[in-house]
């Protein structure tokens, strides 16, 4: 694996990408349809970054808190997808846009980034658990709850030991 593994220690990447596919297949389509979004919104310009609108404390704006906040949870999903790492050897963004915004399927990425399907398999794992770890700063950054997607490894001395 080599670089690629390295802010992964210690998380373990099968569940953690499992609760990643489950998010993007059961709560992000929830997002989108409470903030009004359809998923080619999200490629934008009005998703700048820069672009954060307050939410001040009208009535008005108090009835559309939940429209809000779902919106800014698909900014913060759209900045923390735009941010994984995307090279010809590491293509983390091409992977997620591809799969969740594009919602093309698994043979049809795994032949725009030009690896085989076990290779593809593996690269797809690593940006399912890059955004993991990458929402954690755009969840800050937006003021959004998201569940906890990243699942840690258990250390030897909570597994207890064999024996005792």
């Amino acid at each position: 694996m080599g670089n690629v593994d390295f802010y992964m220690i210690d998380i373990d990447q099968y569940q953690t990408a499992e609760k990643v596919r489950k998010f993007f297949k059961y709560n992000f389509p929830q997002y989108l349809v409470r903030a009004g979004y359809h998923r080619t919104d999200l490629s934008s310009p009005q998703l700048d970054i820069t672009g954060i609108s307050a939410h001040g404390g009208n009535s008005a704006e108090h009835k559309m808190a939940s429209i809000f906040e779902a919106q800014d949870k698909c900014k913060a999903i759209y900045h923390a997808i735009d941010a994984c790492f995307d090279s010809s050897r590491q293509p983390f963004r091409t992977i997620l846009k591809s799969l969740y915004i594009d919602e093309l399927e698994n043979w049809k990425v795994a032949d725009k980034v030009q690896y085989s399907d076990s290779r593809y398999d593996d690269l797809k794992r690593y940006a399912l658990c890059q955004f993991a770890d990458t929402i954690d700063t755009f969840k800050i950054y937006y003021d959004v709850n998201f569940p906890e997607l990243k699942v840690f490894k258990k250390s030897d001395e909570s597994r207890g030991k064999v024996g005792d």
